[in-house]
């Protein structure tokens, strides 16, 4: 009978079954160990994946660029593995878990590319299992590349996070240089450090208490309304793992935004974890409410939760109620002092006071490659003047950036989807971005010759999803180019991996929008088939033969096994013959490996009939002369593994022997022989012979699948 799955029923030979798949395919080498081979992640807005969900287990060593090794500390080069995104917003925030936060990744490190072969920066790296990296002045729309090392030996699994957003200057820790919001726009934060030159900035009685590492932030109120927002730690992984323990103070700022001095405290968060008798944290099921994001929020009643987690307290304090005009500046601490940064969302109705930056497109023809299309500023600032201009056109523009009033003129190189940003900033410190996305046709000329190929590697092993085709460009074209294999969602990577056999679609498009598809074919071998043989039904202690066979085999026979192998006691591998000792009924796999590698099974139940049979005489004879029936025995068949007590006892209930068999291997007692009938009880007690009469036997038995029973009987002696 051949089997090509496994039986649900059998969960040791499905145990078997993957534990050879993992080892085969665990550490093979990673997909994207090359960048051109780089994963494409669905989107850089708040993108995170699973935990462990990528690993360099198996990478190879990377290109060296000599700028990364200046700027860097401690590249190895040796272990990276790529990943691509696009930014839609100017600056990104990059972050991997490993190590003991999601993975098992050590000192893991983030370099960025702006193509393969061209380094942009690297984050600092940590000796921990977190890494993080901030890069703004990014051109939207562009495809970047992620490369994540870690110490060489400490390779792993780890959890990857992207997250564009509108960037604000670096972080201010004085009140008087606090970096000043004109809109309500989402930002992160990369790291916080030190407390800045004021050290005195947190009046008495305020639940921080003190300054670590400390950003202030200030605004105006432009209409009235609520304000509320939320702080995540950087390093939040959700509520049952232990973050950063960011506080915050919210003060209103009577005499505008440079009144530092006399500011008025309105909403205070200092909640985090409860500190035990010893000094140290208590474990975070105690605290766990107030662990992880911070905030204002809705439906909060509180304004102020002091350090460590009290009743009622949740990290969240009530929204503020804001006025036209007047000004409030916001403290963020970082009271864990990791250096870790985080972000923060705004929400709520009321406004913050800013220019408003506004601007248009105009095509002379059509919005289409290699065509001019201007841009034209049109914001204003009703407050103070607008001190500068600083354009981003986005993608394969030309110009890529430009500083000025505008109008500007651009040219844009490919088609497709196209992200331009303005950002404009007062003389007061206030600035505001605009983002604008725009579809850009394709002007492909007819007399295009791109012409694609694909390279094909077939499937090792039968129905095993190990196929691939690489995409090539054997003529014509205007790099770069992106690749499908389902005419809708396209990639920079050329590589198709993990496919079944079939008959696939591949297509390019350029960057004028030009396209080409080829059919291609991934072939794969016939089935490996082999028959294990029929299931049997055989009595405890009996052995038998199991003989598998090789119906076919394209690429022959590298070795072949029958388990579990503790019941196989002889095996010929030229024939596929073995001989077993089950114990208990048995699921026997025969596997089959040829020499691809490639592994097929199948199996055959042998059901163990359970026949505790045991006899012994009732009656010996003792006494001179007496040549047979003169021992008292224990028989039985093959199933017996020994008898661990044998007792003899008169009729008054007194011992008069006590035994054990000898493959017991104890010495204390007397031993005999099992099933001889020259060995065991002579019929004597302290030397002497017994009085003729009944007496009681007893017996404790273990039997080869280690079950033990109680037997008890009566003999008669007879002496001559």
């Amino acid at each position: 009978m051949n089997i090509t799955a496994i039986p649900v029923k059998s969960k040791s030979v499905f145990i078997f079954f993957v534990a050879i798949f993992w080892w085969c395919f665990s550490y093979a080498q990673p997909t994207n160990d090359q960048c051109r081979y780089a994963i494409k992640l669905p989107n850089a807005s708040d993108y995170c994946s699973k935990d462990a969900e990528f690993t360099n287990i198996g990478a190879t060593p990377d290109p060296e660029f000599a700028l990364g090794n200046q700027q860097c500390i401690g590249l190895k080069w040796q272990n990276g593995v790529w990943f691509s995104f696009v930014p839609k917003q100017p600056a990104v925030l990059i972050k991997v878990f490993g190590f003991g936060q999601g993975g098992t990744l050590k000192s893991p490190k983030i370099i960025l590319f702006e193509s393969c072969n061209d380094y942009l920066s690297c984050s600092p790296g940590k000796d921990i299992g977190i890494d993080e990296f901030l890069q703004d002045n990014l051109i939207i729309g562009k495809t970047y590349f992620i490369m994540v090392e870690s110490s060489t030996g400490g390779e792993g699994t780890f959890k990857l996070c992207v997250d564009d957003f509108i960037p604000v200057p670096q972080p201010e820790s004085d009140c008087s240089k606090a970096v000043v919001l004109c809109d309500k726009s989402p930002f992160v934060v990369e790291s916080l450090q030190g407390a800045g030159s004021n050290r005195n900035e947190i009046e008495p009685g305020n639940c921080i208490f003190e300054e670590f590492q400390s950003s202030w932030y200030k605004w105006t109120c432009d209409q009235s309304g609520s304000l509320t927002f939320t702080l995540t730690p950087n390093n939040h992984r959700g509520r049952d793992f232990v973050s950063d323990d960011l506080d915050f103070a919210l003060y209103e700022l009577p005499g505008g935004l440079n009144d530092c001095g006399n500011k008025k405290l309105v909403r205070c968060m200092a909640s985090g974890a409860n500190i035990g008798p010893n000094g140290q944290p208590e474990p975070l099921s105690l605290w766990v409410g107030c662990n992880g994001p911070t905030g204002l929020r809705q439906g909060e009643t509180d304004i102020t939760e002091t350090a460590g987690c009290s009743q009622g307290d949740n990290n969240f304090v009530r929204p503020l109620d804001m006025e036209a005009g007047k000004s409030y500046v916001l403290i963020v601490n970082n009271f864990s002092k990791s250096g870790i940064g985080f972000s923060i969302e705004f929400g709520g109705s009321g406004t913050f006071l800013g220019p408003k930056v506004d601007f248009e497109i105009q095509s002379q023809n059509a919005f289409e490659c290699d065509k001019t299309i201007t841009f034209i500023n049109k914001s204003e600032s009703l407050t103070d003047p607008i001190k500068s201009y600083v354009w981003n056109f986005g993608n394969r523009s030309n110009p890529g950036r430009a500083q000025g009033v505008g109008p500007y003129d651009v040219v844009y190189e490919s088609f497709g989807d196209k992200t331009a940003a303005l950002v404009v900033e007062t003389t007061r410190g206030c600035r505001v971005t605009k983002i604008l996305d725009f579809f850009v046709e394709p002007c492909c000329k007819d007399t295009s010759t791109l012409t694609l190929d694909g390279l094909i590697t077939d499937l090792r092993c039968y129905k095993i999803p190990e196929g691939s085709v690489e995409a090539k460009v054997i003529r014509g074209g205007s790099p770069e180019f992106e690749f499908s294999i389902d005419g809708k969602n396209y990639q920079s990577n050329p590589l198709f991996p993990n496919l079944n056999e079939g008959t696939y679609e591949l297509f390019v498009v350029d960057t004028k929008g030009c396209r080409h598809d080829t059919t291609v074919v991934v072939n794969g071998p016939p089935p490996i088939i082999i028959d294990a043989g029929e299931s049997q039904v055989i009595n405890l202690g009996d052995f038998t033969n199991i003989q598998g066979v090789v119906i076919q085999s394209v690429n022959g026979v590298k070795n072949a096994t029958w388990s579990p192998p503790e019941d196989v006691i002889d095996f010929r591998e030229i024939d596929y013959f073995a001989t077993v000792f089950p114990k208990n009924e048995t699921v026997y796999v025969f596997t089959i490996t040829d020499e691809n590698g490639c592994i097929q099974t199948d199996t055959l139940v042998i059901r163990v009939k359970k026949n505790y049979a045991l006899h012994a005489p009732n009656v010996i004879k003792t006494g001179r002369g007496v040549a047979v029936n003169n021992f008292f025995n224990i028989f039985g068949n093959n199933a017996i593994k020994f008898v661990e007590r044998l007792e003899i006892y008169d009729r008054w209930g007194n011992m008069v022997y006590q035994g054990v068999d000898e493959r017991v291997g104890e010495t204390s007692l007397a031993t005999f022989k099992f099933g001889s009938y020259t060995d065991g009880w002579d019929g004597q007690f302290m030397g002497k012979d017994v009085e003729q009469g009944v007496y009681a036997w007893r017996a404790l038995v273990r039997y080869i699948d280690d079950e033990t029973r109680n037997y008890a009987g009566d003999l008669t002696v007879i002496r001559e």
